[in-house]
């Protein structure tokens, strides 16, 4: 069962209180997070400022990580619905996809803190963060894919791999503060460029 349908079933499971408790819940993780990054995330205080149980919190995420990749999630929501938006048109393949890149790089220029503190959590070893992992991954390539649009690439599902891949190497660089995000939109920028050039 990926993470999506996962969550499904858990909020058709929930009251409508409960489900806004757990709003709650993860608007108070994004907000400790965007402010102090990973480290200022404590299960402890997230329960206490979202007025939600601690041991409740510990029922609806099995852990710090597992509740910053919802968070994640959340975001990786936002982010989907503002491509589908405004999607990258005209030009090449190359074109769209370096667009593409550009937004995800320029959205996390824009919340570094909040940036840094997921990506760390989608490298736990625990495993409530899987099924996040999966969706994130599967996130970036459908936008990849979708920029990409009908044109005939060779290797295309090898080419929307590498550059999703190199996405997310670039994204735990930037979390452990050996890129920026301004480095990381060029080095994707320029990588779309050569694997689709005619």
């Amino acid at each position: 069962m990926t993470t999506a349908s996962a969550e499904l079933t858990l909020r058709r499971r929930l009251s409508v209180g409960q489900q806004e408790r757990r709003a709650r819940v993860l608007e108070v993780a994004t907000r400790l997070a965007e402010a102090g990054g990973y480290e200022a995330v404590a299960m402890k205080d997230v329960a206490e400022q979202s007025e939600v149980a601690l041991a409740t919190l510990y029922r609806w995420f099995s852990s710090k990580d597992h509740l910053l990749t919802e968070v994640l999630l959340e975001w990786i929501g936002e982010l989907g619905a503002t491509l589908h938006d405004s999607p990258a048109e005209g030009g090449s393949a190359a074109d769209r996809v370096a667009t593409v890149m550009a937004v995800i790089a320029d959205t996390v220029a824009g919340r570094p803190q909040l940036a840094a503190a997921v990506t760390q959590a989608l490298l736990s070893f625990d495993a409530g963060v899987w099924d996040s992992e999966h969706d994130f991954h599967s996130a970036m390539a459908a936008w990849i894919d979708s920029a990409i649009g009908a044109e005939t690439v060779a290797n295309r599902a090898v080419v929307i791999e590498v550059l999703e891949h190199l996405c997310f190497s670039s994204l735990i660089s930037i979390a452990r503060g050996r890129d920026t995000a301004e480095a990381m939109g060029r080095r994707l920028a320029h990588t779309a460029r050569s694997l689709l050039r005619s």
